[in-house]
């Protein structure tokens, strides 16, 4: 990486990115995300190429009943006891059936300015990082092209703990 005028690629901010199959189960997913301390795990196909991502919010929507989703209302009269048993209902389901499919990737070899575009044409907060076969090599999140900016604008601290 170098700095003040600055070839930074993306193969130099980008994050280890954390993998899982698509056949894991919710509950084996989750326990992976909490001991792993991650937001996000990128999905992988049998062959190893990127077919998909979860994230909290996918998590989430798992366990609300479809009767729930988007009233806030009738879910104040809602027990924890239903949260409880929704959590369990879907315990067994493959991550393939409620990982975000519509994801945006992007190659190592792409320029940061690429990331960049991607990032905020697409809302995503995570971006693979793939290979030429589409296997995942890295994770961009927006905090590391904002630190990018940062080091363009000399700011102090960028990519520090």
């Amino acid at each position: 990486m170098t700095v003040n005028g600055a070839d930074i690629s993306i193969k130099d901010v980008m994050r280890t990115p954390q993998t899982i199959t698509e056949d894991v189960s919710f509950h084996d997913a989750m326990e992976r995300m909490i001991q792993e301390k991650t937001n996000s795990l990128v999905v992988v196909n049998g062959e190893g190429a990127v077919v998909g991502m979860i994230n909290p919010k996918s998590l989430i929507k798992m366990v609300v009943p479809d009767y729930l989703e988007g009233d806030a209302i009738a879910a104040h009269f809602v027990s924890e006891e239903i949260f409880r048993e929704e959590a369990m209902r879907v315990a067994d389901t493959k991550v393939r059936d409620f990982m975000q499919k519509d994801i945006v990737t992007v190659e190592e070899g792409d320029s940061l300015m690429q990331a960049a575009v991607v990032a905020a044409s697409s809302g995503l907060v995570r971006i693979p990082v793939v290979d030429a076969e589409g296997k995942p090599v890295g994770l961009i999140t927006r905090t590391e092209l904002k630190n990018v900016i940062g080091v363009f604008l000399g700011i102090d601290g960028c990519f520090s703990g």
